[in-house]
């Protein structure tokens, strides 16, 4: 069952969520999230006790949602009676990014690893589970695994830059 505290405390990840991928970890005050929610930012700190603490659930709904879109679109794949591919969660992840937040906050997560240990901690588990699931659902080897997720952070940069490729 979920609590009105629960509901609130997803309402200000997907709000901060936002409010991180235009300013960062470092560039973005508490009181702005606060004050786009309509509420103080001593209430969420009672949420999330501290700025990393309502990150890290920031990065926690990023990869959480990068894996449901993989499994919907998986399961897709069998409702066609095909198994589900890598090719699937490949074009999954492209949705995924299209929806601009979350591809500019993927990159503000990763940059803010460079210099804060818990976030960078819990981005490389986040990473790590994502490849593991992905070998695990499609069962490809750790090779076509890895050659996938270099591909897709390609397409994180390509579509961040509006980079064209070389034909």
């Amino acid at each position: 069952m979920t609590t009105k505290a629960d509901q609130r405390r997803l309402e200000a990840t997907r709000e901060a969520l936002s409010h991180f991928a235009r300013g960062g970890y470092d560039g973005t005050p508490v009181s702005a999230v606060a004050d786009a929610l309509g509420v103080s930012q001593p209430y969420l700190f009672k949420l999330f006790t501290s700025k990393m603490g309502l990150f890290v659930a920031c990065v926690e709904l990023c990869y959480d949602l990068i894996e449901a879109n993989a499994r919907v679109r998986l399961d897709q794949a069998v409702a066609e009676g095909r198994p589900g591919s890598l090719d699937d969660i490949g074009a999954a992840f492209q949705t995924t990014i299209a929806e601009a937040d979350l591809l500019r906050f993927q990159l503000q997560a990763w940059a803010a690893s460079a210099t804060h240990p818990r976030i960078r901690e819990v981005v490389a588990r986040r990473l790590h589970r994502s490849l593991e699931l992905s070998r695990e659902l499609t069962g490809a080897s750790a090779d076509e695994v890895n050659d996938m997720f270099a591909r897709g952070t390609r397409l994180v940069v390509r579509t961040a830059v509006g980079l064209e490729l070389l034909h």
